[in-house]
């Protein structure tokens, strides 16, 4: 009986190793990118999102068999980095963001503050007791030489406008007055009078009172008289 042997098997080729990673390249650039996009204000809120995809990239580039790790391992070190500027650097950021935008709101409203300060307030004021129960009153406002003059007929007491001026500063020719005359109910009581008066703020710069049926009675103020009660 004859034996024969089988041929024995020719030997395998060792695999090649590929000498790209295409995804390890992606993940490193994805990486530098979010890594340099991380430390810009406003665009690292989008770079860590870039950095997480980097992130899944450099992964992948390192389970590939067979392939370069080198640039998967740096773009994954680059995108973890930048995920953790980006995260870091987003609440250093607004915070400054909210402070400047807070403290410019805050200088706003001082300099509102200080120029409503600047304002003088001058108010007109006329009241009534005994019968007298209505008035006639004109009031005039005059400053730089500009009067302007208002008036309101069968007024109900008390009666009261308030005008707001510039800073006294900045005028010198200026004047107010107001004059009334007033209307007696004789069925509401008894021994009329009426009484005007202007203030500066809650000070009386000058008051007058005047008595009787029909009594007219005028208050008047210069600027000097409203500059003294306002310094």
């Amino acid at each position: 009986m004859t034996f024969r042997y089988a041929p024995e098997p020719e030997p395998t080729a060792p695999r090649e190793r590929k000498t790209s990673n295409g995804v390890g390249l992606a993940a490193l650039i994805v990486g530098v990118v979010s890594l340099v996009g991380s430390v810009i204000p406003l665009l690292n809120y989008a770079s860590g999102f870039l950095a997480l995809v980097g992130i899944v990239l450099g992964i992948i580039g390192l389970i590939l068999k067979d392939r370069p790790k080198g640039m998967a391992l740096g773009g994954l070190i680059a995108s973890v980095v930048a995920l953790i500027l980006s995260i870091v650097l987003a609440i250093v950021y607004t915070a400054g963001i909210v402070t400047a935008i807070t403290g410019a709101v805050r200088e706003s409203e001082a300099r509102s503050s200080a120029e409503a300060s600047d304002e003088l307030r001058v108010t007109y004021q006329v009241e009534g007791t005994g019968g007298t129960v209505t008035a006639g009153v004109i009031w005039t406002t005059s400053v730089g030489g500009s009067p302007r003059s208002e008036q309101a007929s069968d007024q109900p007491l008390p009666f009261s406008r308030e005008v707001v001026i510039p800073d006294t500063s900045n005028f010198d020719l200026a004047a107010f007055s107001i004059s009334a005359v007033a209307g007696v109910d004789a069925t509401a009581g008894s021994d009329p009078d009426i009484t005007c008066r202007i203030l500066v703020g809650d000070h009386i710069v000058t008051e007058r009172r005047a008595e009787g049926d029909g009594a007219t009675v005028t208050c008047s103020a210069t600027a000097e008289d409203l500059r003294d009660i306002a310094e």
